[in-house]
C-alpha cells in the first residue's frame, strides 16, 4: 500500500496539502481519493502537488486519469496547483492545460512560489489563464 508524503501548509486562516515525495503517489482514481481524505482531515480544500508525484499516465489523455482526477477535485471543490516542468507539458496535454488554466479549480505552474499565490488567493481572475498562456500561444503541436 502507497503512503501518501505531505506537509500541511498553514496560510493565515487557509490550510493546503502539500504533496511531496520523489516518486509518483497519482497513479489511479483511488490515490486522489485518499488525498482527498488527507484534505478533510485536516480542514484543507486546497492541494499544492510537485509534478513528480504524478503518473507519467496523468500526462496521456487517453489513460484518463487527468480527466478522473480534475472531475474528483471540481466535485470536491478542491483548489488544485500543480508544479511541473516545461518537459511534462507536451503534445495534447499541453491544450489541456491550456483549457484547465481558465478555470478556477486545477492550474498549472512552472514554480512553487506562484502556484502557492494562485492557490491561497480567494480572488479569481477573471479573464487570466495563468502563467501557461502566453506560452502556449507559440506552441506548435507536432501531432
Amino acid at each position: 500500500m502507497k503512503t501518501i508524503q505531505f506537509n500541511i501548509v498553514e496560510h493565515g486562516t487557509l490550510n493546503y496539502v502539500e504533496v511531496v515525495g520523489d516518486e509518483a503517489f497519482v497513479e489511479s482514481e483511488k490515490d486522489i481519493v485518499a488525498l482527498l481524505g488527507v484534505c478533510a482531515d485536516h480542514n484543507a480544500d486546497r492541494i499544492l502537488l510537485n509534478g513528480v508525484v504524478l503518473a507519467p499516465t496523468f500526462f496521456d489523455l487517453r489513460s484518463g486519469l487527468a480527466g478522473d482526477v480534475l472531475q474528483k477535485l471540481v466535485n470536491y471543490q478542491v483548489k488544485t496547483a500543480a508544479v511541473l516542468s516545461q518537459e511534462q507539458i507536451r503534445g495534447k496535454f499541453a491544450h489541456f492545460v491550456v483549457e484547465t488554466n481558465r478555470g478556477h479549480h486545477f492550474r498549472v505552474f512552472f514554480n512553487r512560489q506562484d502556484a502557492e499565490d494562485w492557490l491561497v488567493n480567494d480572488e479569481p481572475s477573471p479573464g487570466t489563464c495563468g502563467p501557461y498562456q502566453t506560452r502556449m500561444a507559440k506552441h506548435e503541436d507536432p501531432e
